[in-house]
């Protein structure tokens, strides 16, 4: 073997040996998590307080963590150390009487505004459309429970406000604010407007300033549609 041919033979034996010696990458198995691959996107635009609305609509930017905030980004305030009391009463027809099913009622309502002896009384008299020209029907509605917890209950006057709510305040599911309605045996939707709504509440003192938004879901309606009246 002459020497230009052992030469041709160690460089094709060099050549087999290097590719012998490459490794093959592969991708790792799926089930190892890509921790590395992960990318955090920052929106462009930033929320600081981390509250979850954007600084560009976030009215209070200095938010505390792991509070609840409206829409507005500030901070939802609600009162839980106290008295939110609701009680809705139907009468029949043409009535200011309301029924003797709704003693129990009474009781239970006493109970509570003797523990918050602080807390106000608001009574709203409703009337249905077909009784619309029954003067002051409304108004006798909320006397009626304003005059009985005064009376037979010994609840002070002075913390009950009334209110002639006329037929502006429609309801047409009872189901959620009187368990005696259906014993009443009379469920035509005028009979759900023949009503009395009675709230009483240890923080509101003035439904014409409800400052915070939970107060104002529960009594802006009333403060909106009905009318304080002197008894």
């Amino acid at each position: 073997m002459n020497i230009k041919s052992l030469n041709i033979m160690t460089v094709a034996i060099s050549t087999l040996l290097l590719i012998g010696c490459q490794t093959t990458t592969s991708a790792p198995p799926s089930d190892i998590p890509q921790i590395d691959n992960i990318v955090t996107l920052i929106p462009d635009i930033p929320d600081s307080d981390g509250d979850g609305v954007l600084d560009v609509i976030d009215e209070c930017p200095e938010t505390p963590l792991h509070t609840v905030v409206d829409a507005r980004g500030c901070l939802i305030e609600v009162y839980t150390s106290g008295l939110e009391m609701e009680f809705n009463g139907f009468f029949p027809p043409m009535s200011s009487q309301l029924p003797a099913i709704y003693n129990k009622d009474f009781i239970t309502m006493v109970k509570s505004l003797n523990e918050y002896p602080k807390a106000n009384v608001f009574i709203f008299g409703h009337v249905a459309a077909n009784e619309i020209n029954q003067d002051s029907l409304a108004r006798n509605r909320a006397l009626i429970v304003k005059n009985t917890l005064a009376s037979q209950h010994g609840i002070d006057a002075k913390r009950m406000r009334t209110y002639d709510c006329s037929n502006n305040i429609f309801v047409e599911n009872t189901d959620n604010i009187d368990r005696n309605f259906k014993a009443l045996n009379n469920e035509s939707i005028e009979s759900k407007q023949s009503r009395v709504t009675l709230k009483a509440s240890s923080s509101v003192q003035d439904l014409t300033n409800l400052e915070y938004d939970y107060y104002i879901e529960i009594y802006g309606e009333y403060a909106k549609y009905c009318e304080r009246f002197e008894s």
